[in-house]
Order: C-alpha cells, then sequence, then structure tokens
C-alpha cells in the first residue's frame, strides 16, 4: 500500500509557534514534563473535526494555523489524528518542524475521504512498518463498511523504532462509526483482538466508558489512560462542542495502553481563542512509559 510521507512544506521554528499561540491565546498547560523525559513518550489524540463548508466562523481556513500549532506546541511525538481530509493534511504539515505523516483516505486507500493518520516525530522515531485495516468483515478490502456503520471506518497501525532508546512503540489510531450500534461495537472487538500485537490505542470511539463497546476493549488488556493512576478519576468531556459554554461534554475519545505501560500524566487540554474551541473535540494528551524498563 502507497506510503504517504509528507515532509514539512514551510519550515516554522517551534519557538514562532509559540508565541503565535500567546499572541492568540493559550491553551490550558500540559502537566509537568516528568523527571524521565529521556524515557517517556508524549502521546495525543484529536478529532480536528473535517473542514466542512458549512462551519461558518468555526471554519478550517480560521482554524488551521492554530491546529497545527497546537500539535506542535503539546510536544506530543506520537499523534494520531481523527475526521482528516488531505487538505487538512497538507495545511498541518506546512508548518510542522518535526513530523512526518502515515495514513490512507478511507474511502479508496490513496487520498479519498477522511483520514485517521498517525503523525510521528522523526527526530525521535524511525517508521519500521504500518498498514491499514477497515472496520469491516473484511478489514483487507479497500472502502468496506462495516455492518450497520453509515461510511467506511479504518484503522491505522505502525511500528515504530525509538532512536532514542532502541526499542519498539507499536501504535493504532482510529475513528469508529457515529451511527452503527453493531459496528461500534465490532469495532471494539478488533481493537481488542489486536491487543497482543500493539502497545498503545488513540482515537475518537465514539462511545461512552459504560457502554459496552468500551468495556470489550478493556475487557482485553488494554487499560484506559484517563482512569489510570495517578489520573484516577478523570471524566472530563472530550466532546465539547465547537463553544466552551455550551454543556456538552462527553468522553469518547480515547488513549489506551498495555499494562505494562504506566501512565506519568495525563491532560484534556481546553484551549480558548476568541471564545470558541479549535475543534468540536478537545485533544487528549499522555506521557506514558514502558514499566518493565523502568529502574526499581
Amino acid at each position: 500500500m502507497m506510503i504517504h510521507l509528507i515532509r514539512a512544506l514551510r519550515m516554522r521554528s517551534v519557538a514562532s509557534c509559540v508565541i503565535a499561540l500567546l499572541i492568540v491565546g493559550c491553551s490550558s498547560p500540559v502537566s509537568e514534563e516528568p523527571d524521565d523525559a529521556g524515557e517517556h513518550i508524549r502521546v495525543m489524540t484529536f478529532n480536528i473535526r473535517w473542514a466542512s463548508p458549512n462551519d461558518g466562523a468555526n471554519s478550517w481556513e480560521r482554524r488551521s494555523d492554530w491546529v497545527a500549532a497546537l500539535i506542535d506546541t503539546s510536544e506530543a511525538e506520537i499523534v494520531g489524528l481523527q475526521e482528516v481530509v488531505y487538505r487538512q493534511l497538507v495545511d498541518i504539515m506546512a508548518v510542522q518542524t518535526r513530523f512526518d505523516w502515515i495514513g490512507v483516505g478511507r474511502d479508496d486507500g490513496l487520498r479519498g475521504g477522511e483520514f485517521s493518520p498517525i503523525l510521528f516525530d522523526s527526530t525521535r522515531f524511525a517508521l519500521i512498518s504500518w498498514d491499514t485495516q477497515w472496520l469491516s468483515a473484511t478489514p483487507d478490502e479497500v472502502g468496506s463498511v462495516g455492518w450497520d456503520a453509515a461510511l467506511p471506518r479504518v484503522a491505522t497501525r505502525a511500528t515504530f523504532r525509538d532512536k532514542t532508546t532502541g526499542r519498539e512503540v507499536r501504535v493504532i489510531n482510529t475513528h469508529f462509526d457515529h451511527r452503527g450500534v453493531q459496528a461500534r461495537l465490532e469495532s471494539a472487538r478488533l481493537i481488542r483482538d489486536w491487543s497482543s500485537s500493539f502497545d498503545i490505542a488513540l482515537g475518537d470511539f465514539n462511545v461512552e466508558p459504560e457502554s459496552a463497546p468500551y468495556k470489550a476493549i478493556v475487557q482485553g488488556d488494554w487499560q484506559d489512560a484517563g482512569l489510570s493512576p495517578p489520573t484516577l478519576p478523570d471524566e472530563s468531556g472530550t466532546f465539547r462542542t465547537f463553544d466552551p459554554a455550551s454543556e456538552t461534554s462527553v468522553r469518547i475519545d480515547f488513549i489506551f495502553h498495555q499494562p505494562n505501560w504506566q501512565v506519568l500524566t495525563y491532560d484534556v487540554l481546553d484551549p480558548i481563542v476568541n471564545g470558541a474551541y479549535p475543534s468540536d473535540h478537545l485533544p487528549v494528551v499522555a506521557d506514558l512509559k514502558n514499566s518493565a524498563h523502568m529502574v526499581e
């Protein structure tokens, strides 16, 4: 399958991104850097809202620089994005200084339809392998729609080598269907079945913690970073709409990890500029460390 890796089209320093954020407004701060910063991995999941022509004041053209800067200044090293169309990827990568990306459009396995791409800090990680699986009964079939889903849905899966430690980290990024009840449950079972082969799962799962799909995921080996010490418990909503004053606050975006990974920090960021969020979802960031490698 074709690898879509884009190098930055324009280079902008991290410092200038920080200045830009300070000018227009700041996000909620990420927890302090762990003492073992050379060993931990900072990951993010973020549904950036597709470039809908009907979003008016919240159009992609008004949000794109902010979203790109937020990704960079979060200091995340592996980022799972959802609801991304190709031109949004181009816009985001145009202002990145350290990321490459992998992924395909869900409609045709190329550029058609939304992506669930993984961005990775190429100064820290080398890509070993990756693939895309469709969330359906025929996951290798490009564009396949699963069960009662309204649309094709995908999971991007990758293995990276950490240039700092030489160790591998295996990551899934996905976006479950918003309508199909059976599709969400079967998709959760796929994620559960892949748990023995992957370390971290990122995504907009479109399910809440009390739901059957969520329970199916955690009945395997996956653990919810938002409910792992020292963050227990965290019920911060991640689907918030663009309006910070909205009463909508639902936790449906998750970072899952295997039991041998320790959660060092966990944050649901809530950046506000000109009375609005940068997306209808909030980004979730966590620092994770493989406890099998921790020094007692």
